[in-house]
């Protein structure tokens, strides 16, 4: 029987992996505009049923953060283009903060240990709508640099802030799909522990154990048929009969 790739694991890389696999002909991604120390990146295993299985995701060809941590990555704005030519490469991953905070708060700057761990790595936002203004700015780059049929793993995390639920993940989707990109598949990382704040006294939402990779492609037919649901689709795909459903494919 031949490996069943799911939508859902507690591996990230093996997530990553998968997606190498499924949507990049297994091919190492051309680019990561969000290096940090690459993390993502190197050997890796996995525990199955069968046994640990040990795997390599190869380094990216391009690699950019806009706080490089490492020798090899270069700089760019966090507001500016990403340094290719349009149409140019065929892969890229994405894992942008999700952290909202100022950036010269208290915590931020106290240089305790455990104290902001997660903006202190990876920054952060600030106020909320900067983050969404930057994730839209990265998704229209990466579709401009993109060719057309390119990959985009676009790694996202619900976020809570101010008592607002923050559905990141799915304005990402919203802004991919109005860029031009077909939402290719989904996966789920769920977290076995999460950092818990001592500040939170009432709890008001579910805390958040998981996050998403989505797969964008680029220009991919099949992103003129994500309407199917309205009338208007089924008037145009089954010559006026609103009554007809599209045919579910059983092998996808």
């Amino acid at each position: 029987m031949a490996k069943v790739i799911k939508s859902v694991n507690y591996n990230q890389h093996a997530i990553i992996r998968d997606i190498v696999e499924l949507h990049n002909n297994g091919k190492p991604f051309d680019c990561d505009i969000t290096y940090s120390i690459g993390n993502f990146y190197g050997k890796f295993k996995e525990k199955t049923p069968e046994g640990e299985v040990e795997f390599e995701i190869p380094q990216p060809k391009y690699k950019f953060d806009v706080d490089p941590q490492v020798d090899g990555v270069e700089k760019i704005d966090p507001w500016g283009p990403i340094p290719l030519e349009d149409n140019s490469i065929d892969s890229m991953m994405v894992d942008l903060p999700f952290v909202i905070g100022p950036r010269d708060c208290a915590s931020m700057k106290n240089g305790k240990k455990g104290s902001n761990v997660i903006g202190k790595r990876f920054s952060s936002y600030y106020p909320r709508h900067e983050m969404f203004e930057s994730y839209e700015h990265w998704i229209k780059e990466a579709y401009r640099v993109l060719k057309p049929g390119g990959v985009l793993v676009w790694k996202s995390q619900p976020v809570i802030s101010g008592g607002i639920n923050l559905m990141t993940s799915y304005y990402s989707c919203r802004v991919a799909e109005d860029t031009g990109f077909y939402i290719k598949d989904e996966f789920v990382l769920v977290a076995k522990q999460r950092l818990i704040s001592g500040k939170v006294k009432n709890q008001m939402h579910s805390r958040r154990y998981h996050s998403f990779f989505h797969v964008f492609i680029k220009d991919d037919p099949k992103r003129d048929k994500t309407n199917y649901w309205k009338r208007e689709y089924m008037e145009k795909f089954n010559n006026g009969n609103t009554e007809v459903v599209p045919v579910v494919n059983a092998n996808e």
